[in-house]
This record gives C-alpha cells, sequence and structure tokens, in this order.
C-alpha cells in the first residue's frame, strides 16, 4: 500500500443506546483559529464561570437512617447540599443529577434533573424534596449522563458524587473514570457510611480525573464535608485539566519552504509520518534545545514547518501532538540545516454526516479509544480523545482503536487498524432524527420520550428525559411518544420522525390552580394538624390528591373535583366541590365549626385511675378516645355518645355540641 491509500476499516457497528458515555470534549474552535492568544483568552473568561453537576444517590439504601439522629440519609444530604450552596460563588453554574429514585430495580433510572446554569440554591434544591429512595444504584450511567450537560467551553468542570454504596449495576466506574478524565472533567466522591470495600472500588474516580474523596461517618460529618467539596469548585478556577489530544480539521497541504542553498545559520524543521510520505501539513509542537543550554529553550510552539535561527552547535529537537513524538539530536554548522522528523504514526481523518443528505452534524460527540492487546471482548478499551464536531483530523501511532460518535441516542462504532505513513478515513453516515418540545402552561414541565416495549409493564419505556424549558432530543429514525409532566399531570402525543426530520411539538397541558387555606380556630387546642384530599368527579376511581401544607397551591388537570378539609384527628371537616379552569388560580378558605368538650374522671384518694373514654357521632360511628384520666378535645358540632369505662363501672352520657362551646363533662369514679 502506498503512503496516502486508506487502513482497513476491520468492522462496523451501528446501533441505539439511552446510555452512550458521552463527555463533551475538546472545543474544536479554540483549534481552528489557531492563535494562542486567542485560545488563552476564551480559557480565561471561561476560568469565571466553573460548573458543577451535583450527582446524588437515591437507591434504595439511602432511605436507611443514618448515625444516632436516625434521619435518613437522602434527608441528611439534601440538608447539607443546602447549607453548602448558600457558601458557593454566586458565578458558579450548578446542576442536579439523581439515579434510583423513580423505578425499583431498573439500572437506567438516571435524570438529569437540573442542566448546570447560574446559581440558585432553591431551584436546585426543589426537586430533591420530592423524589424518594427506592431503586439501584446506577453510579457510572449516571456519571456519564451528567457529564453530556456541562456547557461547551473551557471552563472548570467538577462533578460531586454523593453515594452510598458502589455501583451495583455491572458498570466499570473505573473505565467511566478513563473517559471522564479523557474530557477534563474531574470528579469529587463522598461516601456516606460506605464500607471499606466500596470505598476502595470508587477511588479510581477521583485519582484517574484528579478529584478528591470523602468518607464520612455522622451527619455532621455530612455537613462540613459536602461544604469543604463545594469548596474545591471555586479553588479549581482556571485549572481545568487538559485532554490528551486536541483533534483539528484537516488543511491544505502546504509544502515546506525550499532550504536556501547559502545564509545564515538555521534549522528547517519538518515532520513525517514515515520515511517517504510527504511532509505533515498540520500544526505540530516543536522544541528546540542547545546543548549547552538546556534549561533555556531556543525555540517553543505550534507550527507546521518552522524554520529556527540558530549558531553552530549541538541541539536536540522535539516534535509533538497527543500520543504521537520523535526527538533526535543534529549539529547545525555555518548553513541553513534540513532536519526531518520521523513520527511513525498514521492519521485518522473522521467525518459525521446525515446518512440521507450528507449534511454535518456538528454536535456529534466523536471517541477515539485505544484497544488494548489483541482487541479482543472484555479489554475495555481507554479513551485517547474526545471531540465535538463533524470533521476532524488527528494523529495516532501505529495500533488498534475504537472510533465511536454518539448523536442523542445514536451511536456508530468502528474498530480500525492505525499503520504508520497512511491515512485511515472513517465516516459515520448517520440515520438521525430531531425532536424539539415546548409546552404551553405555566410552570416548569420535565419532558420525556417514550417506545413501545412490550416487556415493560406499561408497553412503553422512557428513553430520555429534559427538564429544559425548550427540550431537544436526537433519535433515531421511528415512531415515539412525546409526554410533558408538571407535578402528577402528564399529556402525550404520538409522533413519527423520518430520517432527517425536524419534529417540532408544543404540548399543551390544560392545568389550572387551586389556592386552598384554612383558618386556624384559636384556643388552647389550636394549632392541630390540617390535610386536603382532593378527588375528580370525571375520573371515577382516580387517586385522589392528599397534603398536609397548611397552605398549598396545587396544580390540577381542568375539570371538577371535590375538595374535603379536615383540621385535627377527629371529625372537623368541610367539603366543597370546584370547577378548575384553564389558566386561573382560584382561593379556597375553609373556617371551620368547633366545639370543645373536656372529660374528668372524678376520683377519690386511693381509687384506681383506670378508664378508657370513645365518643360516637351521631352515626354511631367512633370519632375519638383516649386512656387518660382528663383529655380535651376538638369536635365538630352535633350530637354525641360518650362512653367512659373503668374497672367496675360503665358510664355513657349523650351530649349536643353547639358551635363555639366549650363543654365540661364528669364522670364519678368507681
Amino acid at each position: 500500500m502506498g503512503p496516502g491509500a486508506p487502513s482497513s476499516v476491520e468492522s462496523g457497528l451501528t446501533m441505539r443506546t439511552t446510555s452512550s458515555p458521552w463527555v463533551r470534549g475538546l472545543c474544536l474552535g479554540a483549534v481552528l483559529c489557531g492563535l494562542p492568544c486567542l485560545i488563552e483568552e476564551a480559557q480565561a473568561q471561561a476560568a469565571d464561570q466553573p460548573s458543577l453537576m451535583l450527582v446524588i444517590d437515591h437507591s434504595g439504601s439511602m432511605w436507611g437512617a443514618f448515625d444516632a439522629t436516625r434521619q435518613g440519609k437522602s434527608v441528611v444530604v439534601r440538608e447539607a447540599v443546602r447549607a453548602a450552596l448558600g457558601k458557593l460563588a454566586p458565578r458558579t453554574r450548578v446542576g442536579l443529577t439523581a439515579f434510583g429514585h423513580r423505578r425499583p430495580g431498573d439500572c437506567a433510572d438516571v435524570e438529569v434533573i437540573r442542566q448546570p446554569e447560574p446559581l440558585d440554591a432553591d431551584r436546585i434544591l426543589a426537586p430533591l424534596t420530592q423524589i424518594t429512595p427506592r431503586g439501584r444504584g446506577p453510579v457510572g450511567l449516571a456519571l456519564r449522563e451528567a457529564a453530556k450537560s456541562f456547557p461547551e467551553d473551557n471552563g472548570t468542570r467538577r462533578l460531586l458524587l454523593i453515594h452510598d454504596d458502589a455501583d451495583n449495576c455491572q458498570v466499570d466506574v473505573c473505565e467511566v473514570a478513563g473517559e471522564l478524565s479523557a474530557a477534563g472533567i474531574v470528579v469529587d466522591v463522598i461516601g456516606i457510611g460506605t464500607k471499606a470495600d466500596d470505598t476502595a472500588k470508587m477511588a479510581c474516580l477521583p485519582q484517574k480525573t484528579g478529584g478528591r474523596q470523602f468518607t464520612t461517618q455522622t451527619a455532621a460529618q455530612v455537613a462540613s464535608t459536602v461544604e469543604d467539596a463545594l469548596k474545591l469548585v471555586g479553588l479549581d478556577t482556571g485549572s481545568r485539566r487538559p485532554a490528551p489530544q486536541r483533534p483539528r480539521v484537516s488543511s491544505a497541504i502546504v509544502p515546506p519552504a525550499p532550504i536556501p542553498a547559502s545564509g545564515p545559520p538555521a534549522l528547517h524543521l519538518k515532520a513525517l509520518l514515515a520515511p517517504n510520505t510527504a511532509p505533515v501539513d498540520t500544526t505540530l509542537r516543536w522544541l528546540v534545545v542547545a546543548d549547552d543550554k538546556p534549561g533555556m529553550p531556543l525555540f517553543s510552539g505550534q507550527s507546521s514547518n518552522p524554520v529556527v535561527p540558530v549558531t553552530p552547535g549541538r541541539y536536540t529537537v522535539e516534535v509533538s501532538d497527543g500520543l504521537v513524538s520523535a526527538q533526535q539530536t543534529v549539529t547545525a554548522g555555518e548553513r541553513p540545516m534540513p532536519v526531518t522528523m520521523i513520527l511513525d504514526a498514521g492519521r485518522v481523518d473522521v467525518r459525521v454526516r446525515m446518512q440521507n443528505n450528507d449534511m454535518p452534524i456538528d454536535d456529534a460527540i466523536v471517541t477515539v479509544a485505544r484497544v488494548g492487546g489483541d482487541g479482543k471482548k472484555g479489554q475495555a478499551p481507554s479513551p485517547v480523545a474526545v471531540f465535538k464536531g463533524s470533521d476532524a483530523s488527528l494523529l495516532l501511532p501505529s495500533g488498534r482503536f475504537a472510533v465511536r460518535a454518539d448523536v442523542g441516542l445514536v451511536r456508530s462504532e468502528k474498530l480500525i487498524t492505525v499503520s504508520a505513513g497512511q491515512v485511515a478515513a472513517v465516516d459515520f453516515p448517520l440515520s438521525v432524527a430531531r425532536v424539539a418540545l415546548s409546552a404551553a402552561s405555566a410552570g416548569e414541565p420535565v419532558f420525556s420520550i417514550l417506545e413501545d416495549d412490550p416487556d415493560a409493564p406499561s408497553g412503553r419505556r422512557e428513553i430520555a428525559r429534559s427538564a429544559m424549558p425548550q427540550a431537544e432530543f436526537t433519535l433515531p429514525p421511528g415512531t415515539y411518544y412525546a409526554a410533558a409532566i408538571i407535578g402528577g399531570l402528564e399529556v402525550r402525543d404520538r409522533f413519527s420522525a423520518g430520517p432527517g426530520s425536524v419534529v417540532r411539538r408544543a404540548l399543551s397541558i390544560p392545568i389550572g390552580r387551586l389556592s386552598l387555606s384554612t383558618k386556624v380556630p384559636s384556643g388552647p387546642l389550636g394549632g392541630q394538624p390540617v390535610s386536603y384530599s382532593l378527588r375528580s368527579l370525571d375520573i371515577p376511581g382516580q387517586e385522589p390528591t392528599v397534603t398536609s401544607a397548611l397552605s398549598p397551591v396545587l396544580a390540577l388537570r381542568v375539570g371538577r373535583y371535590r375538595v374535603e378539609a379536615r383540621y385535627g384527628s377527629t371529625n372537623i371537616a368541610a367539603v366543597r366541590d370546584v370547577e378548575v379552569r384553564d389558566g386561573q388560580t382560584q382561593e379556597i378558605a375553609f373556617e371551620h365549626a368547633t366545639a370543645r368538650l373536656k372529660l374528668r374522671l372524678l376520683l377519690a384518694p386511693g381509687q384506681p385511675r383506670d378508664i378508657f373514654w370513645s365518643v360516637f357521632d351521631s352515626a354511631e360511628q367512633p370519632v375519638w378516645s383516649s386512656a387518660q384520666t382528663e383529655s380535651a378535645v376538638l369536635l365538630r358540632p352535633g350530637p354525641y355518645r360518650v362512653v367512659a369505662e373503668t374497672r367496675e363501672r360503665r358510664h355513657e352520657h349523650r351530649i349536643d355540641l353547639r358551635a363555639g362551646e366549650d363543654r365540661a363533662l364528669d364522670v364519678e369514679g368507681p
């Protein structure tokens, strides 16, 4: 094969995935400009806005109590995060990912609830009060999905994982750590009462990415540790770890300038992929050092074919590009001197296109990984480059590599063999469709994409989710369901998406709001608990909505409802029927009529104090009971039968309570 012949593409595989390990990588824009000053300026500006993604475990074990406080681990974590966020720099962008909180036994139960956005502690914490630990612990998948959400700039990017157990979904977190490290993402880990074995399993995350690992055994330690971990976000400004290689778009071949036969001494540098090949036309990093001044580089910079003026003497010349490098020592004389560096490398040109129209896919995430050994199954590939874009060219040493292109839920992967002096052209013609969702309703809906699945309990399974106001998804062509969810309300729309199509759906959620309040009675027994129950009159059999908030504002589907407001633990209740209208907020204020009944057993000295009180309403339903010698209770006005039972006697009285009355009933002891 000639120097420009493509190397073999051994196998190709195109598939769909709901958990592709996206890791946003190197920004091609900075590479394209080729101006170091602009790169440094952009990095300095991005450093002013560090990004943090909180990745919080809500698997079933997080329900358990933590140390002597007897609080659930998830509650301890939530309150620790609440306190720590208030001390974070306002310029920090903060996002939230949870896992194990929606479906028991589901290793795909990961949700990016908030993408990194300017710090708003209340907005970040609000979802944590609504979710409950219940499922498995897909730690690795959660980290991969959270990493997708970082903004596309060179600002500091950190993931803070808070968990109480290792991944129990058969994902190698050390492989995930390698991917995140290649993308310049730092991972800090806080273990909540973790066992020694689990702590060791998670250690590769901070070790490979340059983060910190913390372990906690008490609630107080959790609070201080979360605060310490968040401080690292501010301290890390401008210190983003570089990815191992900067892929770049190929440029037109510019041959080196002819070397003059005479003139001042200079080194005319060029690099070849292999002997007898054309000079490399892309920018490489060069270093020239005089042997008598090893600590003072004569030339250090990026160029394709630099010319370095020198004085006669010995020099060490180095050239590198990611994994590729070469070095040699030369002796310069009184005339211009050619220096040829052999990189012993091949070039890989990557193109990602729409299958139907050959249009570039600029938001593709391309990962290049070295395949270990002979590439047998079970050997985890090690990422060597990650970038975003439709076209790029990179230099690689001889060997076997896996090249993968991810766009949304579409993935294509190919294995290639790179040989010195050869060019491997890797084309990804992807069949994709775009979906854009919005909601014409008040509130902040969560959008979801579902597909038919006969094995799922409901016949459909969720494959993607977004909490962004304008949600965008990239999917394989097919038929799907778009859903918008606000609280417990959900609307769905079935649609078909063809190759290259852009489907836009504005989902209308017909909702109104009910603002409920209760005027709490004053007096000795004021301040009793309040609860509300709302049952749909239009949908028989639907589960009622129940809340114990004193003054809730509820988002409800349009329709008729019966609202029952209860006060205290007896029979004080009021019922209203109301019609919820689209886009309107209705206020309903309840004021309960009450009467106070005080019961007392009169005893002579030495008499036994055993008694049991029972109060029945006019329908002979029990409404209250007590075993106290003296008791007081609030009841709804009306007739009652009061029974007092001692060891020797049974007393029975009938009374009729009026609104606002304070009645005392004394019973003689045995």
